[in-house]
């Protein structure tokens, strides 16, 4: 029964635990998570998105507040495209937790996405997207 004792013992006293900390900073950049030959990565070193704001430019007004980034949504938009998310509000959520993905739109972790109803439209007449 002792040696039995004795081998528990040193089986707890072996065995690691790991503690979560909700750390405030976290000291890393975006860039380095991403990996040389992700798929994201590859479209931004071969594809321009200037073309965004030079076709759309005389589409947006002087006057108000700012918009949101053109670029941007197409962004997310590819994203979604690119990994079959159909739905806005699913996009949006992924975006919140892929690093590579937040790296390609230009969000920092402080930045929220845009809402998923910015990339949709609903009649007023449907309540909840609903005829």
């Amino acid at each position: 029964m002792l040696r039995w004792i004795s081998i528990l013992g040193s089986l707890l006293l072996m065995m690691g635990r790991h503690d979560r900390s909700d750390a405030l900073f976290y000291y890393f950049r975006l860039e380095d998570q991403v990996p040389e030959n992700h798929l994201l990565r590859l479209i931004e070193k071969h594809v321009s998105f200037a073309f965004v704001r030079e076709r759309l430019q005389d589409s947006y007004s002087e006057n108000g507040r700012p918009s949101i980034d053109p670029e941007l949504l197409l962004r997310i938009l590819l994203i979604g495209y690119l990994y079959g998310i159909a739905s806005e509000r699913k996009l949006v959520e992924e975006l919140r937790m892929h690093l590579a993905w937040r790296w390609f739109t230009g969000l920092g972790f402080d930045q929220e996405p845009p809402h998923h109803s910015t990339f949709s439209k609903v009649d007023p007449a449907c309540r909840w997207g609903r005829v």
